[in-house]
């Protein structure tokens, strides 16, 4: 039974912006209500058992925890104890078509293997690197103040006005062109194999290959490896177990299997209709659902007035992802030390997307809540086009021929991977659509597409007072880090 109506926030959707919100308003003192349509908490970095291995829905990475950090930031100002977790020297094992080698998180032991693998030219991407650690460190100083972007209000402009000094006057020339525009600079616009690299990386990060990227999106994402990349304990879905027990240790209340399908105004407050019928009242309403579903959830006289164009956000392109979840002995591996997290790009002439490009990471072997002793659980992820995965004729068939492309390309690094494979289910936008109520099955938010298309990104102003959006399709975008940060400051802005 409902414990307060009206509430003084409803938030919709449990991802990890919607639980940040909802955790930071209920430690302010705030009556908050968190409706969530699955029967788990964390969305997209959400998790599912089976067969005794427990596997991350999507994200598997933790970024943030490292001393000032977004999500150490966020676990301190909620007074919870850090998770458990792992910190590999290694981000990643890369696996070129030619050869694997280690992304290493310390920039000296990563630049030494940059003059293994990139030996003419060494010097220009080490260069390249510098410019990316110089420019992203003065741009953390700046997401810190977590400003409220894109400036849509008076307010709003001043806190952005407030930003500017000599120092972030240096930023100007990233905001205004690509990455690929920065490494014609340091003349890698040609360099094959490194850009090869270093798009598999920002086609995980940023949903976008260099010559779309903004320059400073694509710096932040980059540094952000060599700031800390954290395997936790029992996946990302822990930082969400955290962050829902921050909610009710606060007063807060969580209502799972509660599908929100309609929002509406009543008077000076809003009203939200879940599918059993049941109606929340609240005096501020928070949707954390993606903005590619939006418009079927406003009621009619609230389509025209929020700032997201139902057309426009149609044609807004957005990938999907195809996922295997499989559970395997872990006598494929060379070592008990192998790295966690490995990266496979197939062919150099093909784009990093649609199983060329796909990450694989596996539970630590010390994890028991993931796979049983001598087993891990292992996820495997691409980029794919969502609209391919809604014609039913040859559904059956591409998801096969994905799932056999994949372990095959795994097999040719670690030989005994097939046959280690015990059990392995696929994941389509179909899928995601199903469980995460995502339109089509859209995960990571917008593809970015070209130097200014940051000044398109949503805000987490909605247009009308008292609606509020957060998650991966408003500022700062995807992951774990920019969905904690627009739900820390959608609670900012309400607070």
């Amino acid at each position: 039974m409902a414990k307060k109506n009206p509430y003084d926030v409803i938030v919709v959707g449990a991802g990890i912006g919607g639980l940040t919100a909802a955790a930071c308003l209920c430690h302010r003192g705030m009556d908050v209500l968190l409706c969530e349509g699955s029967n788990e908490m964390g969305g997209c970095a959400s998790k599912f058992d089976r067969r005794g291995f427990r596997f991350a829905a999507g994200a598997t990475v933790g970024m943030g925890f490292e001393a000032g950090g977004v999500l150490y930031e966020l676990y301190q100002k909620l007074a919870l104890t850090l998770p458990a977790w792992e910190e590999p020297q290694a981000i990643m094992d890369v696996h070129l078509p030619d050869g694997a080698f280690s992304y290493w998180q310390s920039k000296e032991k990563w630049y030494e293997e940059i003059g293994r693998q990139f030996p003419q030219e060494r010097q220009q991407v080490i260069a390249f690197y510098e410019e990316v650690g110089q420019v992203a460190q003065i741009l953390r100083g700046v997401i810190q103040r977590q400003p409220l972007f894109p400036p849509t209000s008076v307010v709003a402009i001043k806190e952005l006005l407030a930003l500017v000094s000599r120092e972030t006057l240096q930023l100007v020339p990233y905001f205004t062109c690509t990455v690929a525009d920065r490494l014609k600079r340091f003349e890698l616009d040609k360099a094959q194999r490194f850009l090869c690299f270093l798009n598999g990386q920002l086609i995980d990060s940023v949903q976008t290959t260099a010559e779309q990227c903004p320059a400073f999106l694509g710096y932040t994402a980059m540094e952000t490896f060599h700031q800390g990349s954290y395997l936790i304990r029992g996946g990302v879905a822990t930082v969400a177990a955290d962050l829902a027990g921050a909610m009710l240790r606060d007063g807060g209340e969580i209502r799972k299997q509660c599908l929100i399908q309609r929002i509406e105004r009543k008077g000076e407050l809003w009203q939200a209709t879940a599918a059993t019928g049941e109606t929340f009242i609240g005096k501020r309403l928070v949707l954390n659902t993606s903005l590619h579903s939006l418009h079927g959830l406003l009621a009619d006289e609230l389509k025209p007035m929020v700032n997201v164009d139902e057309q426009k956000e149609k044609n807004r392109p957005a990938w999907g992802a195809y996922v295997l979840y499989a559970g395997c002995k872990d006598n494929f591996l060379p070592d008990k030390g192998s790295s966690l997290v490995h990266q496979f790009i197939g062919s150099y002439d093909q784009p990093p997307v649609e199983g060329n490009q796909f990450l694989l990471s596996l539970s630590s072997p010390e994890d028991r809540l993931c796979a049983p002793i001598g087993k891990r659980a292992a996820t495997m992820s691409t980029h794919t086009e969502v609209s391919q995965w809604w014609e039913r004729s040859n559904y059956d068939q591409k998801k096969n021929s994905y799932r056999q492309q994949m372990v095959e390309t795994v097999t040719r690094s670690f030989p005994r991977f097939a046959e280690a494979v015990e059990l392995i289910w696929p994941a389509t936008p179909v899928t995601f659509q199903r469980f995460t109520h995502r339109h089509q099955g859209k995960v990571g938010g917008y593809i970015p597409s070209g130097a200014w298309s940051w000044l398109h990104s949503y805000s987490i102003r909605s247009g009308v007072a008292d609606l509020w959006f957060c998650g991966d399709t408003v500022f700062p975008g995807a992951g774990i880090m920019g969905t904690a940060l627009s739900g820390m400051t959608v609670a900012r802005q309400i607070i």
